[in-house]
């Protein structure tokens, strides 16, 4: 079976299925970001059980799926000090088996991006805290169907009802009815155990309609083309459009954070009394101390460097050293930003300088 037609109101008993298979099922759910009157509520990724409410195939999240596969912060290892000695214990991990339902196409397609950069496939090391989470995880995802005015997959070359990196991909049909595909072997796995669930053949042509009117409604629309060659040209290393980002960035990081593709960690040791763990968390590009040697030195020192190194990281070093998508499009850096922030006003600015001749854009006649 490649695809099949299930209704939207069994949401539900999916997810009973999958828990009585002893899957871990997370999905997102609608919680409040603050307290009081002023609260606002947004759509977050949690774990549910039979019975909660999810907001699966409702409005954007605002936290994506990284956290589940690459964690905020876990131990690596416990030490305890005896005298000169050092004695190192293992901590355990657990890896359950996990599917993800309601991921929008943008975080599924991150999912491939993450593995190139934690697994040995481009960089010869296995990170197992990453890559056995992921072989345990099978994504759910679910086409966009009301993409809003951040959103900008389509210039990064995805789509509102992209199935990269999906598992089980489901897009809503009208009627009340959803078309699924099975896309990999895990994917079959799962949609043997909601086989009750499924109504024949699914609806192609219903499927492609969907998604050309969700694509139809994605307003911000960049060309991506020209910005790995004009960043390769070393000349524009030193651009004056980095100083204009620099003195708009606060460096807060809340970018990177949300980005489903950043994957800046650091290592600590938070010790108690000569004892403790090892850490592992999640850490920003875009601190002023993140590149600060130990000599004092710091080589990316004001936060243009900073931001220009975050810029080139999406659309040149992604590519160049892990051979993976660095912006997936999902535009959480452009809500997320206190300042406004808009990474495609940057993308398309260098499309427009890679399109006009060098000299003309030192002419202060040439608009």
């Amino acid at each position: 079976m490649k695809t099949a037609l299930i209704n939207k109101s069994d949401i539900d008993q999916c997810i009973d299925l999958l828990s009585q298979a002893d899957y871990r099922v997370i999905a997102p759910r609608l919680q409040p970001r603050l307290d009081g009157p002023d609260g606002v509520d947004i759509h977050v990724f949690q774990e549910v059980k039979p019975g909660d409410v999810h907001s699966i195939g409702e409005g954007l999240s605002t936290t994506g799926i990284k956290e589940f596969l690459f964690a905020k912060h876990e131990p690596l290892f416990a030490y305890e000090k005896s005298g000169k000695k050092v004695n190192i214990t293992p901590v355990s991990h657990d890896f359950p088996r996990t599917v993800i339902m309601g991921v929008r196409p943008c975080d599924a397609a991150s999912s491939i991006s993450l593995n190139a950069v934690f697994s040995d496939s481009n960089v010869g090391y296995d990170d197992t805290l990453f890559t056995k989470r992921l072989e345990q995880t099978s994504f759910v995802t679910y086409s966009c169907t009301d993409p809003d005015a951040s959103c900008f997959c389509t210039s990064v070359g995805l789509g509102p009802d992209s199935d990269k990196g999906s598992d089980l991909h489901m897009t809503e049909i009208g009627d009340g009815r959803i078309h699924l595909e099975v896309k990999t072997e895990k994917g079959a796995a799962l949609a043997e155990i909601l086989g009750s669930l499924l109504q024949g053949e699914g609806d192609q042509s219903a499927r492609d309609q969907a998604g050309a009117e969700a694509q139809k409604k994605i307003s911000r629309i960049r060309n991506a083309n020209p910005i790995r060659a004009w960043l390769d040209d070393t000349t524009n290393f030193e651009d004056e459009m980095w100083q204009r980002l620099g003195e708009k960035c606060l460096g807060c990081g809340a970018c990177t954070f949300e980005c489903p593709t950043c994957h800046c960690f650091d290592m600590v040791d938070e010790d108690r009394g000569g004892k403790g763990y090892r850490v592992k968390f999640w850490d920003s590009c875009q601190f002023d101390h993140f590149t600060l040697h130990a000599s004092g030195h710091n080589p990316r020192d004001w936060q243009f460097k900073r931001y220009r190194n975050r810029f080139s990281c999406k659309f040149k070093i992604y590519e160049e050293k892990f051979e993976a998508q660095g912006c997936v499009g999902c535009g959480r850096c452009i809500r997320g930003c206190p300042v406004n922030l808009d990474i495609t006003e940057y993308m398309a600015e260098v499309a427009h300088k890679a399109a006009i001749p060098a000299a003309m854009q030192t002419d202060p006649s040439y608009e």
